[in-house]
């Protein structure tokens, strides 16, 4: 069924395009908005499936690392 829709979605936008102008507008219009309307559903799967503190480990290793260094400086300073 879903596939009988998209035959009949893309005829329909294939006789928009021989409409002139206009046509070529109502085209171009659709097609700009699926492409928006994909962005905005991508960006939000991509919210669910990486979470919001995903780089928290690497901060943490790399605020260690930095302590590490800095720890390694102060000895050799002192010694």
């Amino acid at each position: 069924m879903k596939l009988f829709l998209s035959i009949l979605l893309a005829g329909l936008l294939g006789i928009l395009a021989f409409l002139g102008p206009i046509g070529i507008y109502i085209l171009c219009a659709i097609i700009v908005g699926i492409i928006f309307r994909s962005f905005i559903l991508l960006n939000e799967i991509h919210k669910q499936v990486v979470p919001a503190n995903a780089n928290d480990k690497v901060k943490d290793v790399y605020e260690r690392y930095i302590k590490e260094r800095d720890e390694k400086e102060r000895k050799a300073i002192g010694e």
